[in-house]
């Protein structure tokens, strides 16, 4: 399908959406992104090229379930647009390379197959850098042209520094989407809901997610605790007995038998006298499940701790917290040998930094380290015995001093700029606009669970309880409190994540504007941002020669004198 002659290109349609991109109004569907490039087309005379009989980014089955899908319009899509060279893919683009439709598209571009790519937006080829920072090279290289529904792209140093950007902050996007994920499993779990690890003798209420106590095994495994702890019995023992009458897990058609090692772990676990660990969260099963019962008592899970000679979770889990981790001045992944080992921060003299912090509070009660440590006292150092630079030690001032020569390079004019600005305006717009969405549900929600408190109360306000009738109302009381303790805090943290949203914009643009002198002024607690922003890695050799990796997406933002060596790096003597 042809749409006009003014270009001499044809080119190949590229749509993704994966199901990690599957909330809200985030992405566009699949047959939404191929009409608006259809569209766009049309308006700019772009020629489609038509699919090869030998076309290799489609099946049948794939065929078989456009023509079934649900709904009509869609169908109408893939129908009309069949003939042309349209490749649809379904995988996240978070990590480099695994895409295996992507991967053969590239590989057809630097072969000189294709030489001209549409996509409804860059977000929709890279979510990452590397993959970005490879298609960019392909526009170098002149094996490329690009066109974008809603990104007007220039192949001009100025037009690649703009898509760079935007590979940048997709991966960003990319970042925050998991850490959302995640943040959404912590705060169920926080509510005491499920998050599908078994638990022997429970099960897992589909209505609202929560541990239950099994009315048959539950008896089961308290009996199985019993003969582990007063009767002394040999796990293999008990094992034996369970196996003799157990129990269907849920959900699973087969019977699953326990062994000795199976049973060590449920021994051990804290779970079962009431503290639910998830990540680095420890809930209190018995404040937040009013269903929830335990096996045994702290003091019988002590008990069996020391019978196994294991140190318990919570307090590892307190050991591994670093009480240095807001202050340190570079994330502690980017600092490395060359070997691959990393640098291990540490504060010097901390007993005197805590001597200073407390005179400090007795003028300024809300005084943190971050207030009294000073650049020089922050030390990195190679504490892995297997690293060839084991011994070796810096003080963060110097690899200070070659970040900010590093940043001196960084090169752009005042339109440049003013572009970019007008970027982020619009990307600040759409981000702001998603999290006032969020604040009015989440504000919509803490209203109507107030609201039905004050109903719940009022209708039960002059009846007359009895002690069970008593004990419900309470049980129900707690739970309503528990849930708007849970929605207040998640409106914290929409406010808490847009306020770090736009500090991160304007730290971007600072930076652009006077690199040097902004990243020179600002606190080291501030640095630790720029870097992670703009460095992919910081190595050092034997010869203590630092190599400072600029991120590949951003690498346009520098002037074209400076070199970045074979490695992607500035190589500086320390």
């Amino acid at each position: 399908m042809n749409f006009g002659s003014m270009s001499n290109i044809e080119y190949v349609i590229y749509v993704r959406k994966s199901t990690d991109e599957s909330s809200g109004q985030q992405t566009q569907s699949i047959p939404d992104q191929i009409k608006k490039c259809i569209h766009y087309a049309k308006m700019n005379d772009l020629p489609i090229m038509a699919k090869p009989k030998d076309f290799e980014f489609e099946t049948e089955s794939d065929i078989q379930k456009e023509d079934n899908d649900s709904d009509a319009d869609n169908v109408g899509i893939f129908q009309k647009t069949r003939g042309l060279y349209i490749i649809k893919e379904q995988q996240s683009a978070k990590t480099p390379w695994l895409r295996p439709k992507w991967n053969k598209l590239i590989s057809m571009i630097k072969k000189g197959k294709i030489k001209g790519l549409l996509s409804y937006s860059p977000d929709r080829q890279c979510r990452n850098m590397l993959e970005g920072w490879e298609l960019i090279d392909c526009v170098d290289n002149g094996f490329i042209d690009l066109k974008y529904t809603n990104f007007h792209f220039e192949n001009t140093a100025s037009g690649k520094m703009m898509l760079g950007i935007r590979f940048v902050f997709s991966k960003q996007y990319s970042d925050k989407l998991s850490e959302d994920i995640t943040r959404g499993k912590t705060s169920s779990v926080e509510k005491g809901k499920s998050q599908g690890k078994y638990k022997y003798g429970y099960y897992r209420d589909e209505n609202d997610g929560l541990y239950k106590p099994h009315s048959e095994y539950f008896p089961l495994m308290k009996e199985a605790f019993q003969m582990k702890l007063y009767m002394w019995a040999s796990d293999e023992y008990i094992a034996q007995r369970l196996n003799t009458k157990w129990f269907l897990r849920e959900g699973k058609k087969s019977t699953k038998t326990i062994n000795a090692k199976m049973l060590y772990r449920v021994w051990v676990d804290e779970f079962y006298y009431g503290i639910y660990i998830y990540g680095n969260s420890m809930i209190d099963m018995r404040e937040v499940n009013q269903f929830y019962q335990p096996m045994i008592t702290e003091d019988e899970h002590v008990i069996l701790l020391n019978n196994y000679k294991k140190k318990s979770k919570i307090t590892l889990l307190s050991a591994k917290k670093d009480k240095y981790a807001d202050i340190w001045p570079m994330p502690k992944w980017l600092f490395k040998c060359t070997d691959g080992y990393s640098f291990v921060p540490y504060i010097s003299m901390p007993s005197r930094l805590a001597a200073k912090l407390q005179k400090l509070r007795k003028t300024k009660p809300k005084a943190q380290l971050k207030d009294i440590v000073e650049p020089h006292q922050i030390r990195y150092r190679m504490a892995n015995k297997l690293s060839k630079s084991y011994g070796l030690e810096f003080t963060f001032d110097k690899i200070d001093d070659a970040v900010y020569n590093l940043f001196k390079k960084i090169d752009i004019t005042e339109n440049e700029y003013q572009e970019m600005v007008s970027v982020m305006a619009d990307k600040l717009d759409a981000i702001n606009q998603e999290h006032k969405e969020e604040y009015n549900r989440k504000l919509l929600q803490l209203n109507r669970a107030k609201s039905a408190k004050k109903e719940f109360i009022k209708a039960n306000l002059w009846h007359k309880r009895t002690g069970d009738e008593e004990t419900v109302y309470q049980s129900e009381i707690k739970r309503v409190d528990l849930d708007i303790s849970f929605i207040e805090k998640e409106l914290m943290a929409v406010t808490e994540n847009e306020r770090n949203t736009m500090v991160e914009v304007q730290v971007f643009l600072d930076v652009l504007r006077k690199a040097a002198s902004t990243y020179k002024k600002a606190s080291y607690v501030r640095k630790r941002s720029i870097i992670d922003l703009f460095i992919s890695n910081i190595s050092v050799d034997k010869q203590k020669r630092l190599t400072l990796a600029v991120k590949p997406d951003l690498q346009h933002l520098f002037s074209d004198s400076f070199s970045f060596g074979g490695d992607d790096g500035i190589r500086t003597h320390v």
